[in-house]
C-alpha cells in the first residue's frame, strides 16, 4: 500500500500540480465505503433534510447578488453528506450549459440544537473535496485505472482543517488519506483521524438556519500571496485576537497566515489570510466595516478568506481559531 505523505515545504509545486490535473473525476461515494468509486454520486436514497436544503438555497441565493459569486444565480446544487453517520454536508453547484467544473461549494455542519451553520464556502477549478483532486492523488500513488476502479473513498469533515477522504486501496490494511484541499497524502491513520475528528463542533459564529444574516461585500486587505515565501510562521507566537478584534488586525497587517495546529494533529498547513466577508443582521447597516462588541454575537459573522491561485475560499473565522492560530506575515 503506498505510505501517506505530505508536502510541507513547497506550496508552489503543489499549485503547478493542480493546473496540470486532468480533468476526468474519478466518482467518489459520499455514504458508505462499501460502493466502488465508479458509483453515481446519487443523493436520492439519503435525500438531504428539508431545513437544510432550504438553509442551502438561501445561502446560495444571497451570496449570488453581489460578486465574485453572481455565476451561482440560477445554478443546480447538489447536496451529499461528508462521511458515514454524518452531521456536515457538501453543497456544489454545477455549472450551467453542461460545463464540466463546478461553480463553487459550500460546506453545512448541523448543531447540537438541530439547525444548521455555514461553515465554508467558495469557488475555482479545484475546490474542496474536487474528484480531480483525489484523482491525482490515486495517480500519484501509481493507480492505473483498473486498480482505481476498485479504490473506495470516503469524503470526511471535522472542520476546516480536517477534511479528507479516506482512502481503501485494493490492498487492504490501513485506509489512507487524502486532503480535500490539495490531494496530498496525509500522515493519518484511522486512530490519529477519530481521535482529532471527535473534538469537533460547528462554529457558533456563522451564518446558521436560525438566524437573519447576509453577506456584506467581500474585503480584500492584500492580494493573494504564499506562505512559504515567508516560513517565519512555522515558529511565529500566536497572535491572541478576540473575533470583534480580527478584521482590525488583518486591515493593519494586510496578510497574515493560518496554521492549524493542536495537540492531537500529526501535521500542520498554512493558510494564506487577505481578506474577509462579513455576514450581518438583515436589521444592520450592508457596510463592510468591522464587528462591534455591541453589536452582539448573533447579529454578525465574520469569513475569512483564503485561498490559492485555482481556488478561492472562505471559512467562518470561529471554526479556525478552534483548530489553529493566527500569525503575522
Amino acid at each position: 500500500m503506498p505510505q501517506p505523505r505530505y508536502l510541507r515545504t513547497n506550496l508552489k509545486k503543489r499549485s503547478i500540480t493542480c493546473k496540470i490535473l486532468l480533468c476526468a473525476s474519478i466518482l467518489y461515494s459520499a455514504a458508505s465505503a462499501g460502493l466502488p468509486l465508479a458509483a453515481p454520486r446519487a443523493t436520492a436514497d439519503a435525500p438531504a433534510p428539508e431545513a437544510l436544503r432550504r438553509f442551502a438555497a438561501e445561502a446560495i441565493d444571497k451570496l449570488a447578488q453581489a460578486e465574485p459569486f453572481t455565476a451561482w444565480a440560477g445554478a443546480a446544487a447538489t447536496i451529499e453528506p461528508l462521511g458515514p453517520g454524518t452531521h456536515s454536508w457538501l453543497v456544489t453547484l454545477a455549472g450551467g450549459g453542461g460545463a464540466p467544473a463546478p461553480r463553487g461549494y459550500l460546506i453545512i455542519s448541523a448543531t447540537e440544537s438541530g439547525d444548521y451553520k455555514l461553515v465554508e464556502y467558495g469557488m475555482g477549478a479545484y475546490s474542496v473535496f474536487d474528484p480531480a483532486l483525489l484523482e491525482a492523488a490515486l495517480r500519484q500513488s501509481g493507480l492505473g485505472a483498473a486498480a482505481a476502479g476498485r479504490v473506495t473513498a470516503v469524503p470526511l469533515y471535522a472542520g476546516p482543517a480536517l477534511a479528507a477522504w479516506r482512502v481503501h486501496l485494493p490492498e487492504g490494511g490501513e485506509p489512507g488519506y487524502v486532503n480535500a484541499a490539495d490531494g496530498e497524502w496525509l500522515p493519518e491513520t484511522t486512530g490519529s483521524w477519530d481521535k482529532q475528528a471527535g473534538g469537533y463542533a460547528p462554529p457558533r459564529l456563522a451564518a446558521g438556519s436560525r438566524d437573519s444574516l447576509s453577506p456584506a461585500p467581500m474585503v480584500y486587505t492584500s492580494s493573494r500571496f504564499d506562505p512559504y515565501d515567508n516560513l517565519r510562521w512555522m515558529t511565529a507566537k500566536p497572535l491572541t485576537l478576540k473575533p470583534d478584534a480580527f478584521t482590525g488586525k488583518l486591515t493593519a497587517s494586510q496578510k497574515l497566515v493560518y496554521a492549524a495546529s493542536g495537540a492531537e494533529r500529526t501535521y500542520s498547513f498554512p493558510l494564506p489570510v487577505y481578506g474577509y466577508q462579513i455576514w450581518k443582521s438583515d436589521s444592520l447597516s450592508e457596510a463592510p466595516t468591522a464587528p462591534s462588541a455591541e453589536a452582539g454575537a448573533e447579529t454578525e459573522a465574520v469569513y475569512v478568506v483564503t485561498g490559492t491561485d485555482t481556488t478561492l475560499r472562505l471559512i467562518a473565522l470561529d471554526a479556525l481559531m478552534a483548530s489553529g492560530k493566527f500569525v503575522t506575515f
